[in-house]
Order: C-alpha cells, then sequence, then structure tokens
C-alpha cells in the first residue's frame, strides 16, 4: 500500500473546528454517497438509486447510480489527482442518468482528500462529496436466495440486462429455477470443487429477437459449470472461457 495513503486524512478545517487525522485502515471498504454539490447546487440523488466509492491501494472504484466506475490516483499528502475515470455503459432512467453525470463530474474535479469525524470528504475548485462507510454485509447463502441477474460480463465488457428480471433460484433441495429474461430454466444443482453444476437443465419458452443473445449468454453460462463467487449480497459466475453472470440478492 503506498505510504501516501498513511497521511491521506490530514487535519482539516471544517466550520472553524479541526478534524483529526486518520489512519489507512479507517479508508479501506466501502464508502457510500451522503450527499454531495457542485457549482453552488446540490447533487440530484434520484430515489432507488446510490453512488458508491471504494478506495485500494491505486485505483479508486464503485457505483455512479447506474454504472460501475473505475479510476487509478495518485496522492501526495491530502492532495488527490483522479486519472483514466471510465467505467460500463449501461442505460438506466433519465433522472439517474443525469444523477450519474453530475456524480461522475464532481468526481473528476476532486482534488482534496480528508475525514471529517466519521466520514470521508472530497473537495475540489466548486465540488463537495461525503461519503459515510458502508456497513458490512454477511454473504448471504447460495441456496435458497433469490438472485437476480444485474450484469453480464464478456470478457473486460459489462452490459446491463433485458427483458424480464433474470432470477436464479437454488433450493436447498437440489432444484433449480431460473430465467434468462425471457425463458424459463430448470433443473438440479450442486457445487463440486467451487463450480455451480447444473444437471437435466431444460429451458423452455421464447424470446423476444433483442433478448436472444442475453439468453444465449445466460444459458451458456448456467450450462459450463461456473465457477462459485459470493461476495456479501453478489453473486458471480464465471464460466471457462471467462463469460459471467453477476447477480444481486434479491
Amino acid at each position: 500500500m503506498p505510504r501516501a495513503l498513511l497521511v491521506l486524512v490530514a487535519a482539516l478545517l471544517v466550520a472553524g473546528c479541526a478534524e483529526r487525522a486518520g489512519t489507512a485502515s479507517e479508508l479501506s471498504g466501502e464508502w457510500f454517497l451522503v450527499d454531495g454539490s457542485a457549482d453552488g447546487g446540490a447533487l440530484p440523488q434520484p430515489a432507488g438509486a446510490g453512488a458508491t466509492l471504494t478506495v485500494g491501494p491505486d485505483e479508486l472504484s464503485g457505483r455512479s447510480f447506474c454504472n460501475h466506475y473505475s479510476s487509478t490516483y495518485s496522492l501526495d499528502g491530502t492532495t488527490l489527482a483522479v486519472d483514466g475515470l471510465g467505467g460500463t455503459d449501461m442505460g438506466c432512467e433519465p433522472a439517474v442518468m443525469a444523477a450519474e453525470a453530475a456524480y461522475l463530474g464532481a468526481l473528476g474535479r476532486a482534488d482534496t482528500v480528508a475525514r471529517d469525524g466519521e466520514d470521508l470528504l472530497l473537495t475540489g475548485d466548486g465540488v463537495r462529496l461525503r461519503f459515510s462507510l458502508v456497513p458490512p454485509v454477511p454473504d448471504r447463502e447460495l441456496a435458497g436466495t433469490r438472485w437476480v441477474l444485474d450484469t453480464l460480463v464478456d470478457g473486460d465488457v459489462a452490459s446491463s440486462t433485458l427483458g424480464e428480471p433474470a432470477v436464479l433460484l437454488l433450493e436447498p433441495d437440489s432444484t433449480a429455477d431460473a430465467s434468462t429474461g425471457c425463458r424459463a430454466v430448470t433443473g438440479t444443482w450442486l457445487v463440486e470443487d467451487g463450480a455451480l453444476v447444473i444437471d437435466d437443465l431444460l429451458v423452455t419458452g421464447t424470446c423476444p429477437p433483442d433478448v436472444e443473445p442475453q439468453d444465449a449468454h445466460v444459458t451458456a453460462v448456467l450450462s459450463s459449470g461456473p465457477a462459485v463467487e459470493i461476495s456479501e449480497d453478489r453473486l458471480t459466475l464465471t464460466a471457462p472461457d471467462g463469460r459471467g453472470l453477476v447477480y444481486r440478492a434479491g
């Protein structure tokens, strides 16, 4: 971990009061946006969506209301430089996309980072972002959880879902029920050497043309014996060819 992180949270004057310095361990983990402003106006925060910030050793990443983003960064004391900000290219409701654009614009202009009590502050010319630490979430159980498909992964490309919600439900009695966004999937399941094996896989129904590529992607991954990874409320299934499915606990 860069030595600069050890001095990342030096003293900050807020409302005339000096804030304590923090430590690198206090910055680890995922933060969620509490509020922000740019050029004198509050950043929009549409209901049902949110923005997060994860601080890594040399990368900032998170969710920008709709898409996932990442960027390299550098530090000189409390001076922050964000470089190469980019992310996925999913489409959401216009209000969510507007909030995303405003948030990423403010994040790209932030040039100072410090702690304000338990919160993390990123500030810059005309911008201010306040984050609180996301409470830890216990890993969900693979069996018995209703998983809802969030993202399709094909190598380095991530895309949003189409059609009806695509779900995956692996029952404790070893029966599997899933959907692709347009077709139903049934079978029996087990986990073997860290891979999900669905036997007697049966796919029924028809798909509109625009959802057919997603249907093919989902069925290919589910039938490939994908590797299973659970992190908090997220399930990632990765096929041997690198294609993947990212689910959220419903």
